[in-house]
């Protein structure tokens, strides 16, 4: 079998990335490609860049929209790609040479849907690679549709990195205008396989810069975290019951997460802080008897609960030094 995979890469402001990450994409030695790029409104010289590649290379399509964030210019190549596989690339990262291969192989060999591979991050000054997903040794397993559910709350997910069966994702598309857009639609994907291939195998190079979405300091946005974990839970209590602890850990974690970095900001958050706050004490009961993956978080929930917020940002602030 060589059947068409459509890779889709959403474009912004990374001419300076962008020819590495695309040269990988073609350079694949799977070949049977249709490669999707979206110029999201980039105001610098990305879209020139499309434009040659297109013309360079007959698998290349080109789309050109106004800016409407990541999640919006991934459903625009979906809303034209023509294979039946999709696989998406984030355009300041790099596919090793076997990347979409290896994923196929697998996918084919198991009977599966889905595919999530490993990965490495490395520092774009340097090209330094500071962690991997295979330092260890390298493991792939199959799952059924509640052991993929399981991985996911072991792992988390991203969308990158991942070999989807078109079937499962066809009529699924991305928030609009959200970060961690990924977990918003992956219990949705998920529920749609009946067998998901996990492996550590590197197959995906993740670029680490100053300014990309994942390391700017915390804004409102990402508090959309918590209501995607929130969604998730309902989700988990209707479908997957015996994975209830999990998704509420996943929950709790997430407003512990955010209260904490709010604490840690000099931005004025009073308001988010007072709602998460409130979902903390009309959870509490659910909180406290769900077991807890550490103490910290379990010790973090009792000060989050009782002690003025003030407090807790004095102390959390002393402990690290700020």
């Amino acid at each position: 079998m060589n059947e068409l995979i459509s890779v889709i890469v959403p474009i912004y402001k990374v001419e300076n990335w962008l020819e590495e990450c695309v040269d990988s994409i073609l350079a694949q030695s799977y070949t049977n490609l249709e490669v999707i790029l979206v110029d999201d409104g980039s105001p610098d010289g990305s879209g020139q860049i499309c434009d040659r590649y297109g013309l360079k290379d007959k698998r290349v399509r080109v789309v050109h929209k106004e800016n409407g964030g990541l999640s919006d210019a991934r459903n625009a190549g979906l809303e034209i790609a023509r294979g039946a596989y999709y696989y998406f690339v984030d355009s300041d990262d790099i596919l090793p040479a076997h990347s979409i291969e290896t994923m196929y192989r697998l996918l084919r060999q198991q009977d599966a849907q889905m595919v999530i591979g490993g990965f490495e991050r490395f520092r774009d000054e340097t090209g330094e690679v500071f962690f991997s997903t295979d330092a260890e040794g390298l493991w792939t397993h199959v799952y059924d549709r509640e052991g993929a559910f399981r991985d996911f709350y072991r792992d988390g997910c991203q969308a990158w990195a991942v070999l989807y069966q078109r079937s499962i994702h066809e009529n699924i598309r991305f928030p609009k205008g959200e970060i961690n857009e990924d977990e918003a639609i992956v219990f949705s994907i998920l529920e749609n396989c009946d067998r998901v291939v996990v492996t550590n195998r590197v197959v995906y190079s993740y670029r680490c810069r100053e300014e990309s979405i994942t390391t700017t300091s915390f804004s409102k946005k990402k508090l959309v975290w918590a209501k995607h974990c929130a969604a998730n839970l309902e989700f988990i209590r209707r479908y997957h019951p015996a994975l209830t602890d999990l998704a509420v850990d996943r929950y709790r974690n997430s407003l512990l997460w955010s209260l904490t970095e709010m604490a840690l900001s000099d931005q004025d958050f009073s308001h988010e802080i007072k709602l998460l706050r409130q979902e903390l004490k009309a959870q509490r009961k659910l909180f406290r008897r769900t077991p807890f993956t550490s103490r910290q978080e379990r010790l973090r929930l009792e000060i989050l609960l009782n002690l003025p917020f003030g407090l807790y940002k004095t102390m959390l602030r002393i402990k690290r030094g700020a």
